[in-house]
C-alpha cells in the first residue's frame, strides 16, 4: 500500500510540473463526460417532466374499446356497461365515454369557439384539476338531462371577466342550434402544457352527455369509454378485469374484439422512446471521450520519451518491470480522473442551467456520476497501457545512453 501512495504522489508531482500540458491532456476527457452528464441528466429530467405531465393528464385511465372489424355484427358499449364496471371492478373512481362536439358562444367580451366535452358524471374524475368554485355535475342531472356545465378559470375569465361565475348562464350554439347552461362549477386550469396543447387553445365546457338530445345528436352507442382508477397501481388489474366483463357481457370471448389500453402501457412506450433517444445522444457525444483518450495516449508517450533516463536509472537501482508499469498507468489514471471530475461538475451545472431556462430540474444521479467516474478512470488505464508497457520494457542500459 505504501508503494501504491508512492506512485500516486510521484504522478501527482509529473502532473503538478507540466500543468499547461496535463490541463490541455485532460480537456477532451473533461468535455466529453460533461458532455455525457448533462446529455443523461437533461434526458432523466425532461423524462420525469413528461411522466408527471403524463400522470397528471392521464394517470389511472384505461381505454376500453372495440375492434369491430372481425365481426359480422357490431359490438358497441352502453351505459349499462357503464354501471357494470362500477359494480363489478374494484377500485374504479369512474367511468364515462368522452364525446365531443364544437360550439360557439357570445357574451359581452365576444364571440369564442368552444370544444364542448360530454360524458357520465364519472368525468369529473378524468381530469385531475379540481373544482375549485361550485361542485361538478351529479347522476341526478346526468339522468335529467339538466343544460349544466363546468368551466375552466381561464375560460371564466375570456368569458365573463372574473372566476366568480357559479350560477351564471351560458348560451352554448352547436349548428344553429342553441341551448342555455348554467354554470355550476369552475375547474382548475390545468398546469400541464400537454393538456392546454391538447384542447389547441379553444375554450373547453364540461357538460353531461345527454345534454346533447337537445341539440338533436344524441348518442347512445359508444365503441370506447374509459375507466378512472384510484392509482396507476391498479390501472393493470381494472384492465384485465374490464376487458374479462366486456367479453362475457357481449359474447365475444377470445375474439380480440375487446382491447384494452392502459396509461401504464403508454408511459412505458415514451419512457422507452425517451431512453433511445438519450442513449443515442450519449453515444454521440461519448466519442469525445475516444478522442481525448488518444490525447492521454500520446502525451503519456511525450511523457516516457521525456523521462527515458530517469527510466533507465530507476532500472539500473533495481526498480521492477511491474513499478515502472505502475508508475504510468496511474499517472494516466490521474489525469483522466481528475478530468472526468472537472467534467462531472461542468456537466452537472450545465444541466441545471439548460433546465432551468426551459423551466424544470435536472435529475443528475448518483449511479450516473459514479459510472462516469469509473469510466474516465477506465479510460485512463485503457489508454495509457500501450505508454507504460513502453516506458516498463525499456533495456536500462539503451535508457541510460538516451539523449
Amino acid at each position: 500500500m505504501s508503494q501504491f501512495w508512492e506512485y500516486l504522489k510521484i504522478a501527482l508531482m509529473n502532473i503538478k510540473s507540466n500543468k499547461g500540458r496535463s490541463f490541455l491532456t485532460m480537456l477532451g476527457i473533461i468535455i466529453g463526460i460533461s458532455s455525457v452528464i448533462l446529455i443523461i441528466s437533461v434526458g432523466n429530467g425532461i423524462k420525469a417532466e413528461v411522466n408527471g405531465e403524463l400522470n397528471q393528464m392521464a394517470g389511472g385511465q384505461v381505454a376500453v374499446y372495440t375492434d369491430n372489424s372481425r365481426n359480422e355484427e357490431p359490438v358497441y358499449f352502453t351505459e349499462e356497461d357503464f354501471e357494470a364496471v362500477m359494480e363489478n371492478v374494484d377500485h374504479v373512481l369512474g367511468v364515462t365515454p368522452v364525446y365531443s362536439i364544437y360550439a360557439t358562444t357570445a357574451t359581452g367580451k365576444g364571440t369564442f369557439d368552444v370544444l364542448m366535452t360530454c360524458g357520465t358524471e364519472g368525468m369529473e374524475y378524468y381530469s385531475s384539476d379540481p373544482i375549485v368554485r361550485g361542485r361538478f355535475y351529479s347522476a341526478g342531472d346526468y339522468d335529467s338531462g339538466r343544460r349544466v356545465c363546468i368551466i375552466p378559470e381561464s375560460a371564466a375569465r375570456k368569458l365573463f371577466g372574473t372566476t366568480d361565475v357559479v350560477g351564471m348562464t351560458l348560451e352554448l350554439d352547436v349548428y344553429g342550434v342553441s341551448q342555455e347552461f348554467e354554470i355550476i362549477g369552475i375547474r382548475r386550469d390545468s398546469a400541464s402544457s400537454l393538456i392546454n396543447m391538447g384542447s389547441g387553445g379553444m375554450l373547453t365546457v364540461e357538460a353531461p352527455l345527454t345534454v346533447l338530445e337537445g341539440f338533436g345528436n344524441y348518442v347512445s352507442d359508444f365503441e370506447q369509454f374509459y375507466i378512472i382508477g384510484e392509482g396507476n397501481e391498479y390501472a393493470s388489474r381494472i384492465a384485465q378485469e374490464s376487458v374479462s366483463l366486456m367479453e362475457r357481457r357481449h359474447n365475444v370471448r377470445g375474439g380480440g374484439t375487446i382491447l384494452v389500453e392502459s396509461f401504464n402501457d403508454a408511459l412505458a412506450q415514451v419512457n422507452s422512446i425517451l431512453g433511445y433517444i438519450t442513449a443515442f445522444v450519449v453515444l454521440v457525444a461519448a466519442i469525445s471521450l475516444l478522442v481525448g483518450g488518444i490525447g492521454v495516449m500520446n502525451i503519456m508517450l511525450v511523457s516516457v520519451a521525456e523521462r527515458t533516463r530517469e527510466i533507465g536509472i530507476r532500472k539500473s537501482l533495481g526498480a521492477r518491470t511491474s513499478s515502472i508499469l505502475l508508475q504510468f498507468l496511474s499517472e494516466a489514471a490521474i489525469i483522466t480522473l481528475l478530468g472526468g471530475l472537472i467534467g462531472i461538475g461542468l456537466g452537472a451545472l450545465g444541466a441545471a442551467a439548460v433546465c432551468s431556462a426551459i423551466g424544470f430540474s435536472a435529475q443528475v444521479k448518483l449511479s450516473t456520476v459514479l459510472g462516469a467516474s469509473l469510466f474516465s478512470s477506465a479510460v485512463g488505464i485503457f489508454f495509457g497501457i500501450y505508454p507504460a508497457k513502453r516506458a516498463a520494457k525499456m533495456s536500462p542500459i539503451d535508457a541510460l545512453r538516451h539523449e
